[in-house]
């Protein structure tokens, strides 16, 4: 089932963002990277801990070479997959959301 997230301006082009996704069971947080021609949204969730991936708001760490860290304790994600590369988790993912948009809005949902 595909839901609302936000609205396109909403989504700042190539870099990372967060957004909420309303759920039956309350907000979940989503992180987007849109960019000229590809988008991937995952579930803001480490999956060593669950803790979130931001350090701040809008703040994600991401190396040269597309990969994701997770500030709590170092997980290494590749940016494009959401695949662990490193870390207390490797081999593990994130819950990764398939994405889609129109002219003003952005919507995800499970893949």
């Amino acid at each position: 089932m595909k839901h609302k997230l936000t609205q396109l301006i909403d989504v700042p082009l190539g870099q990372w963002s967060e957004h909420a996704w309303q759920t039956e069971n309350g907000l979940t947080s989503v992180m987007v990277k849109r960019g000229h021609t590809e988008w991937v949204a995952f579930i803001n969730e480490c999956p060593h801990q669950g803790r979130r991936l931001d350090y701040a708001e809008n703040a994600f760490l991401e190396t040269p070479d597309g990969q994701l860290v997770c500030p709590a304790h170092g997980a290494t994600f590749d940016a494009a997959s959401g695949f662990c590369t490193g870390g207390p988790c490797a081999g593990q993912s994130l819950t990764q959301l398939h994405i889609t948009f129109d002219d003003k809005d952005v919507y995800i949902e499970l893949v």
